[in-house]
């Protein structure tokens, strides 16, 4: 009788002691996973198609204004004077022009990937969506809208909607078929923290400028991201900024 005890005592203190690290690590999953929600994120539609070109970008910027606080500067236009100046201060927030200006190395005139680090603090805005995990930081007082086919992301397209710029940059998000991946077309590649980034000098065109990066995964999807901006100053002014979103950039499959 008293080992019947003995044994039922020793189940039952074993099962309590169970019981309670299965409940904390529980609690500690739940704390996670609510400290991961609380970033400031916007999600993308996922499965929403949504075209959307020309006046009708317009549009749908100025719908988004009812819902986001706008922010009141004076228009910048290519050739503007002091436009790294201007370009860090628009948002109110610190970006990495602040320190790039002075630190960075120019190849051809334009920034160098390499030689911009890592500071993405003026990046406040988070888009994330579901069907790919994409996740990407960008500044504030953008906007964006998301395209799908056959219920997956197949891009999404960024851009200033606030009023300051005139034109407003354009960054496009692009999902990539990798059978078409060439690596002789690119000059220069960097390892990112699980893809690799190819891309060559920015582009001139009827003084339009642009710059392409292919980023090479180990999934089942490729993807690029390209700035596009009318005039060279404006466009310099900004390859900080888009380089800081290329670091922000992630993909694939997420325990949370």
């Amino acid at each position: 009788m008293n080992e019947s005890l003995n044994i039922n005592n020793k189940d039952y203190y074993f099962f309590s002691l169970s019981a309670s690290l299965v409940v904390h690590i529980i609690i500690l999953i739940i704390c996670f996973i609510l400290l991961k929600k609380g970033e400031d994120s916007y999600p993308g539609g996922g499965i929403a198609v949504q075209m959307i070109q020309g006046e009708d970008i317009n549009s749908y910027a100025n719908e988004t204004d009812n819902t986001k606080q706008e922010i009141q500067k004076p228009i910048i236009k290519p050739g503007d004077a002091s436009l790294i100046n201007k370009v860090s201060d628009f948002s109110n927030r610190p970006t990495p022009l602040n320190t790039l200006a002075n630190k960075t190395s120019l190849t051809s005139g334009y920034y160098n990937f390499d030689g911009t680090g890592d500071d993405t603090t003026g990046l406040v805005q988070i888009y994330a969506e579901k069907t790919l995990n994409v996740k990407i930081k960008y500044p504030l007082g953008w906007t964006f809208v998301d395209q799908a086919r056959q219920n997956k992301l197949d891009g999404v397209t960024f851009w200033a909607n606030n009023g300051v710029f005139n034109p407003p940059p354009y960054i496009f998000l692009e999902v990539k078929e990798k059978y078409l991946f060439n690596p002789s077309r690119y000059k220069f590649n960097t390892k990112l923290e699980n893809s690799i980034a190819y891309y060559n000098d920015p582009e001139e065109l009827e003084g339009q400028i642009s710059q392409v990066f292919y980023i090479r995964t180990n999934v089942d999807e490729d993807y690029s991201l390209k700035l596009i901006m009318t005039g060279k100053e404006t466009f310099i002014a900004f390859q900080p900024i888009f380089f800081a979103m290329i670091k922000t950039f992630n993909f694939g499959k997420s325990i949370f």
